[in-house]
């Protein structure tokens, strides 16, 4: 019998905007934002490199730091001004910490009485389905660090909150448990949920998003709408006949670098597909074909 996925259907209104968002370390300015907003029923992926300001802007969202100039606005209210849209976003950086000394229900409930209460049934249900029911009872110190992780996202999600943030998520978990969390997050987006994620695994942003965000020197200097057909990709190819395949793309005004043995270029899939028909048709063999996402040459 398939297990129920514990995910409450409710109507959602939420969104998200940042205006000239900017926030400083000392002389070190690490957030420089003009205007973004974020819309329900959507996943972003927030990508960049280390030291950007990912987590300080995800820290933004959720009055973790306040000393900030701008304005972060929630259902077009200021967070700073009044917390209560805070309450129903739910956030997840990737050093939380937990009470280590205590058992993982303490930190169930505690959290959980932080946000105002939790459905304790389904909270059990979720840990069940985790894999952690069984150590629920144990003190948090005597976890692994795949067991910790586990926990501290069965916090987040327990809450049914209606904005949910993820910071590296996935680092720690095993396979299995992070497929069970991408499907869940789906089924999530698929009630009208908005979630912001960051990662550094390309594929677990290319699965899970809708839109991806690349933040450059505290900014989000790219965009890209990975469900939109036009989406352009970067391909990597060796051919059979590397002269032959280059004037084809000289033939086509398509741009390419040349490398060792592969050859670099950037189209959409319907593009590509007309290109590979042409390079068979004359006697042209593919003999390894990478395709990536365009944001992901931007975070190498």
């Amino acid at each position: 019998m398939k297990k129920k996925s514990f995910v409450k259907t409710k109507k959602k209104s939420m969104n998200i905007k940042v205006e000239n968002l900017q926030f400083s370390y000392g002389a070190k300015k690490v957030l420089n934002i003009s205007n973004t907003e974020f819309e329900q029923g959507k996943i972003y992926g927030i990508v960049g490199k280390n030291g950007v300001g990912k987590t300080t802007f995800f820290k933004a969202l959720t009055n973790i730091i306040t000393n900030y100039t701008g304005s972060v606005l929630i259902d077009n209210v200021s967070i700073k001004e009044n917390l209560k849209p805070l309450s129903k976003v739910g956030i997840v950086l990737d050093d939380m910490e937990l009470y280590k000394s205590q058992t993982g229900l303490f930190n169930m409930r505690y959290f959980g009485g932080l946000r105002g209460g939790f459905d304790e049934v389904r909270a059990m249900q979720l840990a069940q389905e985790l894999e952690i029911a069984d150590s629920i009872n144990r003190k948090v110190n005597t976890y692994s660090l795949g067991m910790n992780k586990k926990l501290i996202l069965l916090i987040s999600v327990m809450n049914d909150a209606e904005v949910l943030i993820f910071d590296e998520p996935f680092r720690g978990l095993d396979a299995k448990s992070v497929n069970w969390f991408k499907n869940y997050l789906l089924n999530l987006k698929k009630d009208g949920r908005m979630i912001l994620i960051s990662s550094h695994i390309k594929e677990d942003i290319e699965t899970l998003s809708d839109k991806v965000l690349v933040m450059e020197k505290g900014d989000f200097g790219y965009e890209f709408d990975l469900k939109a057909d036009a989406q352009r990709y970067i391909y990597h190819v060796e051919v059979s006949d590397k002269s032959a395949f280059a004037a084809l793309l000289r033939d086509g005004k398509i741009s390419f670098d040349e490398q060792e043995k592969l050859i670099k270029f950037e189209l959409n899939e319907a593009e590509y597909k007309e290109l590979f028909k042409q390079a068979v048709s004359q006697d042209i063999e593919f003999y390894q074909i990478k395709k990536e996402s365009k944001f992901a040459d931007l975070i190498k």
